[in-house]
């Protein structure tokens, strides 16, 4: 493979498993298994999130504030994380403390919030950490899910690396922090 052909799948693995698409496809799957008949209300208000965020992410790169629209620069993550924590506590409200998906919803806050707090040392990759979060609360869903995701996870890092957003670190400590955040919600369920 060319230089610039490896460049472009790295580019494409990112996008197709980029933490929107994947916590999407994890709330999607949740609910289709716990609580079907919120699916429309809940996926509308993540999709309110989506929105808005990109939104955002779009004005900041427009306006030359930020380099690349995923936020690649240490010094461009805090704003990102202070929007993020206030829409998806938005979320959580709207999903509603009955909803089978609320504590998923905290610890996923929770996961954000250790990550913020890091990028003052290190930019762990959220990639990564969702991808990791995803395979590991899918395998009390959908096993063969949960094994998809297990297996992207070293094609997800490489693309990471390929495309020079993070460090092995950052790659590592991304997937570490999302594997341990499942964890915690699968021994809270």
């Amino acid at each position: 493979m060319t230089h610039s052909i490896k460049a472009e799948c790295a580019r494409i693995v990112s996008i197709a498993l980029h933490p929107f698409a994947v916590f999407a496809l994890l709330n999607l799957l949740a609910l289709w298994r716990l609580d079907p008949a919120s699916l429309p209300r809940i996926m509308l208000g993540m999709a309110v999130v989506m929105v808005v965020v990109w939104a955002f992410v779009w004005q900041r790169h427009c306006a030359g504030h930020w380099s690349t629209v995923d936020a690649s620069s240490k010094h461009e993550r805090p704003a990102l994380y202070a929007l993020v924590l206030v829409l998806l506590i938005a979320y959580a409200a709207w999903v509603g403390r009955s909803s089978p998906l609320a504590i998923g919803v905290a610890v996923v806050i929770g996961m954000l919030c250790v990550a913020g707090v890091a990028n003052r040392w290190i930019k762990l990759s959220l990639h990564m950490a969702s991808l990791a979060f995803c395979a590991v609360v899918l395998w009390s869903l959908y096993r063969n899910a949960s094994v998809v995701a297990f297996a992207l996870l070293p094609l997800l890092g490489w693309a990471r690396l390929r495309m020079a957003r993070h460090t092995t670190v950052e790659v590592l400590g991304g997937t570490m922090l999302g594997l341990a955040a499942g964890i915690v919600l699968l021994s809270l369920g």
